[in-house]
């Protein structure tokens, strides 16, 4: 069995700054495991920002090009759906075989992929080429993400987990939001020659990533002895295990209702990023100037990570032991607040403002949900739950890129639409208010 991290006392927690949150805060970072999993996170997160910002730059802001609600929102779903279907078997992988050689080959590969992407748009290959080539990449994104959030509890101890969620994949959104925001200046800079050095750049952090993942020990990251002893069996029996993996989840409904609460999130977001990515190309820059509507984007990125970096340092105070369930409610409302100033307004500084602030309720609301989840599912079972989770996020946003060809105007503005969507995030909260996951915070 692999090693569990040695317990500590925990202690009360205080408000952001406060030198309980911080010396937990500490405490944390000096926990070697967690460091190394922090870093092959940052290191491939950063890499993802700057390959789909390569990739935005090349489909949706080239000078050729003139981003439409179904253009945007086909292509968005497109590079989604592979994972929609390849999921559930990545979680069986995760439950299967060992982690730490999930996430180190799965890194290198996605490496080499997006080599070849880069080689085949250096060599004028056709957007089809290159679209399929970012569909692997993506996918396999997806399911590495899976195992990420499957490990975390094998480094770091119960008492921490909310504050591990908050920093960690917050950390991560961060530096995917500080690899698009670079890759989205420099690419406005040079022009389009610059997607092929972001793909190549991209590769080269996803090889960082993946052989860092490769120094950790082989079985430390789960999963337990069971699983891997298990791997032939598992593959023989790769449905019923997927099956499994469903009826695990639907047993511990706190994590269940938690997800919806997700689902909701992520369909609104999907939406609003169109939505997002049309406004900034048709509305707050001239058809002529893409480099204008480029730079509007990248501000509003930027806006997101830094929401979503306020989120990690808030969370742990928020959503201390007892009041992840009133954290989770809270964020929900915010972000209910930002989704309709996003969809009522065209001045980029308060654009910029509800952006923080839906990545602040998002990724807040994100932090908590991982904890139900994590507390509410066995290890056993970890892989295939929160491969669910993200087959959760996929399909959410899928939908709503396919609703976005119907309710995203021409011109990006949202309107009575960003109004509807705010009114979600409010029944969610009172539902939320109303104690549907609060067993498990």
């Amino acid at each position: 069995m692999p090693p569990t991290p040695a317990t500590s006392p925990a202690r009360p927690a205080g408000p952001p700054g406060s030198p309980g949150v911080l010396r937990e805060l500490g405490g944390l970072l000096r926990t070697g495991r967690y460091r190394h999993l922090m870093a092959v996170r940052l290191t491939g997160q950063a890499a993802d920002g700057v390959f789909q910002a390569g990739l935005a730059s090349l489909f949706f802001f080239s000078p050729e090009r003139q981003a439409t609600p179904a253009g945007v929102a086909f292509a968005s779903a497109v590079l989604l759906l592979p994972f929609t279907v390849v999921g559930p078997w990545a979680g069986v992988l995760l439950d299967r075989r060992s982690r730490r050689s999930t996430l180190g080959v799965g890194n290198v590969v996605r490496a080499g992929l997006a080599l070849v992407a880069a080689g085949a748009l250096l060599g004028g290959a056709s957007d089809v080429v290159v679209g399929v080539l970012a569909l692997a990449v993506l996918s396999v994104n997806r399911a590495l993400l899976a195992g990420l959030s499957a490990a975390l509890p094998h480094v770091v101890t119960p008492e921490r987990f909310v504050l591990a969620n908050s920093v960690t994949p917050t950390a991560g959104t961060v530096a995917a939001g500080v690899g698009a925001t670079a890759t989205v200046a420099v690419t406005a800079a040079v022009g389009p020659g610059a997607n092929v050095v972001a793909l190549g750049l991209a590769a080269l952090g996803y090889a960082v990533a993946g052989l860092v993942a490769l120094a950790f020990p082989r079985d430390l990251l789960g999963p337990p002895p069971g699983g891997a002893t298990a791997r032939r069996v598992g593959w023989r029996r790769s449905a019923s295990d997927v099956v499994g993996g469903v009826r695990h989840l639907r047993e511990r409904l706190p994590a269940a209702a938690a997800l919806g609460l997700i689902a909701w999130h992520r369909w609104a977001f999907g939406l609003t990023t169109v939505a997002m990515v049309v406004l900034c190309r048709r509305t707050l820059a001239q058809a002529d100037d893409p480099s204008a509507g480029l730079a509007a984007l990248g501000v509003l990125l930027g806006a997101v990570a830094a929401g979503s970096g306020a989120a990690a340092f808030l969370a742990p105070w928020g959503a201390r032991p007892g009041r992840v369930h009133r954290w989770i409610t809270g964020c929900l409302l915010l972000a209910a607040l930002a989704q309709v100033v996003l969809g009522t307004t065209t001045s980029q500084p308060v654009l910029a403002v509800a952006a923080a602030l839906l990545g602040l309720g998002g990724q807040g609301a994100k932090i908590g949900v991982d904890t139900v989840v994590q507390r509410s599912v066995e290890d056993a079972y970890r892989g295939r739950v929160f491969t669910a989770y993200d087959l959760v996020f996929n399909v959410s946003y899928c939908l709503a890129c396919g609703a976005a060809v119907f309710l995203v105007p021409a011109d990006g503005r949202l309107g009575l639409v960003a109004v509807a969507l705010g009114a979600g995030y409010v029944l969610c909260a009172l539902a939320q208010g109303r104690g549907r996951t609060r067993s498990a915070a």
